[in-house]
């Protein structure tokens, strides 16, 4: 710690002097060698590499190269991503993509659109970085550039691993990687020593994959591959991540006296230490020491990884490992309120994070989130009986006591009355069980568009309805281009009689049919298929029909009064 402050003092000291003696010392450097001090400052310093890059842009515009201009700017915005400074990236970023398009700078233009998906990337913003990605690949492939091929798919694969599909995410690293290995160094520009570099970072991600995966065999086996590796080229960086790596894979074999010695060998590479791997590794440290039921070792490393990174608020979506630990780790060392905050966090970022994943099913978590409450409320309730003595003492502790049972009245209300409907609901589905239909709800809407079937002859009557019935027993109504045109035109009608019988025998309009045949399909499947009610609200609605999640819990909401997630979680416990 003396020698961390210590760091500090001598380089707040230091800035002021850095014009005149740093300046010098750059001065008579090239380009490629101050863009080589700029990626070994990366990791260890972003604010010097900032300044360097800061350099580097003066000294291009002086002697009016656009080129070498781009280049220091794209470091400069690589090292304010590290340091996270993305107001500076916006501004430097429109002048990155006007030099090159100006200027017809392919390949600049190709790493703009990068750096931008870098940029969104770090600011936990997935949805806008991944077109740019895309359109980086795009260029990537034209001009045949290997090296950014290789960056943007070990970029994707990540993606993929851990948003929505972990096995096609391992494929894309295994694609990065095969292009490295069907590839000569001639094609690259790059030395043995970076193609080498490369290939090691290829198979990080690959281990990325195995871990997120379970499989720590596999996962075992590319690491000590990547280790070997390291041992050629001595990279103290990828040595740091590696063995991180490796304390991962032995927490998956539960051995986690292994993985908090692998923890403390990765600590003496890359120094110092960035913000994102100290939080990293206390995330892997806390895990180890909750195995080992070290609880309060395991508090002490979590808070502090969380105090020193200042987590940002586009950031809190990706936290929720993290708080599920803290969580964890302060209900076994007894305090209980932090262990709620703490999990009250997780539950926020959990919804956070399944916005971003989109379509990645959350029902596991809900279980599992569901018994962690249970746990905790039986805690809760003995200390309470423990200490209740206390709840008596002064007027004040009397009026926090009226105001928390106000608000627990209040939930108990509002939770018996979902309880409620949730009751008559399943009365309704016993019922329609009963005499063998599957109708539970059946809207009739008081406003109808056509009001006569005058002008519909009984055979074209007939023919609709007995149409109408095949399509419901072929459930086409589960598809999202089930229309009145396109009803209409698969039972050889058009859409004016297809309204009026519909209004006619059903007393209600197309739509308000449609829906009723969806929501009922919906309620019948969640109580007959667990696996369905795994998935998450918006994989649920696109499998009934609807576009969106927020459509079908509109549509679900109003003909049950509940919304779908409460009923999943009431089925959830009837089983």
């Amino acid at each position: 710690m003396r020698n961390i402050i210590s760091f500090l003092l001598v380089f707040l000291i230091s800035i002021p002097l850095w014009s005149q003696v740093v300046k010098d010392s750059l001065s008579h450097k090239s380009y490629n060698a101050l863009s080589e001090f700029i990626d070994s400052q990366l990791e260890r310093d972003s604010e010097v590499a900032k300044k360097i890059a800061t350099y580097y842009i003066e000294k291009a515009r002086k002697q009016n190269n656009k080129t070498e201009e781009f280049n220091g700017l794209a470091k400069y915005i690589q090292a304010s991503i590290w340091s996270r400074d993305f107001d500076a990236f916006q501004n430097e970023h429109q002048l990155l993509l006007f030099i090159a398009e100006k200027n017809k700078l392919d390949k600049e233009l190709m790493q703009a659109y990068y750096f931008h998906a870098q940029a969104y990337y770090y600011q936990a913003v997935w949805s806008k970085a991944m077109p740019l990605y895309y359109k980086s690949l795009d260029i990537a492939k034209k001009l045949d550039d290997i090296v950014f091929q290789h960056r943007i798919l070990t970029q994707l694969g990540y993606l993929k691993s851990v948003t929505s599909d972990k096995n096609a995410g391992l494929l894309l690293q295994k694609e990065a990687l095969k292009l490295l290995e069907n590839t000569s160094l001639e094609n690259t520009g790059l030395t043995l020593k970076e193609q080498q570099l490369m290939e090691m970072k290829s198979i990080y991600f690959v281990v990325i994959s195995y871990v997120n995966l379970k499989e720590h065999d596999s996962a075992k086996v590319y690491n000590s591959r990547g280790l070997t590796i390291n041992q050629k080229i001595k990279d103290s960086c990828m040595m740091r991540a590696l063995y991180k790596q490796r304390s991962e894979i032995a927490i998956l074999n539960n051995n986690f006296e292994e993985a908090i010695a692998d923890l403390n060998l990765s600590k003496n590479y890359c120094l110092p230490l960035h913000k994102a791997d100290s939080l990293a590794m206390s995330g892997i440290y806390g895990t180890a020491f909750l195995g080992l039921k070290q609880y309060d070792k395991a508090v002490d490393v979590l808070q502090k990884g969380v105090d020193d990174y200042n987590v940002s608020p586009l950031e809190e979506g990706y936290m929720q490992d993290h708080y599920k630990l803290l969580a964890k780790a302060y209900k076994y060392s007894g305090n209980l309120e932090k262990a709620n905050f703490y999990f009250e966090k997780y539950i926020h970022t959990t919804d956070e994070f399944n916005r971003i994943q989109d379509t990645v099913a959350s029902g596991f978590k809900k279980k599992e989130a569901d018994a962690f409450l249970t746990e905790l409320d039986a805690i809760t309730t003995e200390k309470n009986k423990q200490q209740e003595y206390v709840l008596y003492i002064g007027f004040g502790a009397t009026l926090v006591i009226l105001v928390l049972l106000s608000l627990i009245l209040s939930f108990y209300k509002h939770k018996k009355k979902n309880a409620l409907k949730f009751q008559e609901l399943m009365e309704k589905l016993n019922i329609a069980k009963e005499n063998a239909t599957a109708i539970v709800v059946d809207t009739r809407d008081e406003i109808l568009e056509e009001r006569t079937t005058s002008d519909v002859s009984d055979e074209v009557t007939q023919q609709i309805l007995e149409g109408l019935q095949k399509l419901e027993s072929q459930e086409y109504f589960l598809k999202q281009d089930c229309n009145a045109y396109n009803v209409a035109k698969k039972i050889k009608t058009n859409t004016s009689y297809l309204s009026k019988v519909v209004n006619s025998h059903f007393q209600k309009n197309f739509n308000t049919y449609i829906n009723d045949l969806r929501i009922n399909y919906a309620i019948v499947r969640l109580e007959n298929d667990t696996r369905f009610r795994s998935f998450s609200i918006q994989s649920i609605a696109e499998d009934v029909g609807y576009k969106s999640a927020d459509s079908f819990t509109k549509y679900f909401k109003q003909n049950t009064g509940l919304n779908p997630s409460f009923y999943i979680k009431q089925l959830g416990q009837l089983d």
